[in-house]
């Protein structure tokens, strides 16, 4: 009979590779609820009895709001050190028992830890969830031997990997104070204390790994919004309509569309699902929405195409495009600018991350903007920019480089006024019209 176990959720990440966003990555809004939602099931394997969710000093209170399926304790990890020192942290709750730990920016198929706890037996001290990604996954990749696995390489870097498989959230730990000790009496210093901790336990310990083929998205970067977006339109959105909806003449609605209550859709509209609409956002006329998620209190004025992309709460359009990109909230785009999202060689699209450059993976990515920007009119911003928080860009400007938050971009242009000399011609219109 497996013993009782408490669910160990690892929350307190502060992402610094999340910029330009400010929201909380736990938290970030999805199909209008905040990401956790989506990383725990409605129903926990019967083995989990409590839950200890470690948090920041930040976002303790919302996590403390949010309803989860078993009685929870929120505790806070005063220093950002890692997974190690999330464990740590919740030491007092953990000690003397079995343990299942998850990470809150995981998600995967609801039923991933009814497959753990199944590959859970007497002789298993630990089962590691793996993964198999189609390119290089900066993660934990698993070292195995005779099909076990027996330790853990952090981060190797591409064409350095031991292996196929990276371990993410779903992980069991038959005795946590052994953890707990391997942590304490291990590396010091690093990103990979907690990994050296479960590599010294595989020495000790027998492991066995579940090799997860399912749908798998973790929100390390700002593009993997995008990411995520996808997979919860195509694996977790259902189609419905809520109360006082409009929807004028001429509209077209195909695949799974979920429209919220108050939304306007005016006339020659089509909407391509999967798509989410969210509560009182008014989609103008002549637009075209695919696949993407619309946050509340929108406005996409005429003529605005919004493609594969996520829209936060309250952002406003007028005869935009908008492609591959994502939006945090309160974003607001002048009249003919544009979010490019392919390079003229479609190549790879890079990012500047802690001033390294970081291949994204992708052909098509457009712009990532933090809450409260404002962008003129005429303004051409290219594939893979991003654009921090409270920053205000001029009109006209072709914008080909990040932009820290809180900033105010301008284009200056000499404009030569002389008088004019050159004869305008008259009655040619009328000879053009007769070609029309």
């Amino acid at each position: 009979m497996k013993r009782d176990v408490t669910l160990v959720v690892l929350a307190a990440g502060i992402g610094k590779r999340f910029r330009p966003f400010t929201k909380d990555k736990n938290l970030f809004p999805f199909l209008g609820s905040p990401l956790i939602d989506f990383v725990l099931p409605k129903s926990l394997p019967p083995e989990v009895i409590h839950c200890v969710v470690v948090a920041n000093g930040t976002n303790k209170e919302a996590l403390e709001r949010i309803r989860f399926p078993v009685p929870h304790t929120v505790v806070v990890q005063e220093e950002a050190t890692g997974m190690a020192g999330a464990i740590l942290a919740a030491k007092p709750h953990i000690a003397g028992k079995s343990i299942l730990i998850v990470i809150a920016d995981d998600v995967a198929d609801p039923a991933l830890m009814e497959m753990v706890m199944k590959a859970v037996r007497p002789d298993v001290f630990g089962v590691l969830t793996t993964w198999k990604p189609q390119q290089y996954f900066p993660g934990g990749y698993v070292v195995f031997r005779d099909n076990r696995p027996v330790g853990i390489k952090e981060k190797p870097g591409a064409g350095n990997t031991p292996g196929e498989y990276v371990y993410f959230g779903g992980q069991y730990i038959a005795h946590a104070d052994r953890l707990i000790e391997a942590i304490q009496n291990g590396k010091k210093s690093g990103d990979d204390i907690y990994e050296a901790a479960l590599t010294k336990l595989m020495s000790d310990e027998r492991f066995t790994a579940v090799i997860y083929d399912g749908g798998f998205v973790s929100l390390k970067y700002p593009w993997h919004v995008l990411d995520m977006t996808t997979y919860l339109l195509h694996h977790r959105l259902k189609p419905g309509k809520g109360k006082n909806v409009d929807i004028r003449n001429n509209v077209s609605l195909e695949g799974v569309v979920y429209l919220g209550n108050n939304v306007k859709i005016f006339e020659n509209t089509k909407i391509v699902g999967p798509v989410y609409v969210g509560d009182n956002t008014i989609i103008g006329n002549n637009n075209i929405i695919r696949e993407s998620i619309l946050g509340e209190g929108c406005v996409t004025g005429f003529n605005t195409d919004i493609t594969r992309s996520y829209i936060g709460d309250n952002c406003w359009f007028h005869s935009n495009y908008i492609g591959d990109s994502v939006l945090e909230e309160n974003v607001s785009m002048g009249s003919g600018s544009v979010l490019a999202n392919l390079r003229l060689d479609e190549g790879e699209i890079t990012s500047v991350i802690a001033e390294e450059k970081v291949g994204t993976g992708k052909t098509k990515l457009g712009a990532m903007i933090g809450e409260g920007v404002r962008i003129g009119v005429n303004v051409s911003v290219m594939p893979g920019v991003k654009i921090g928080a409270q920053s205000m860009i001029g009109a006209g400007i072709i914008l080909d480089r990040d932009i820290p938050e809180g900033s105010y971009c301008v284009s200056k242009s000499v404009i030569d006024i002389k008088r004019n000399k050159a004869n305008i011609a008259s009655g040619n219109r009328e000879h053009y019209k007769t070609k029309i």
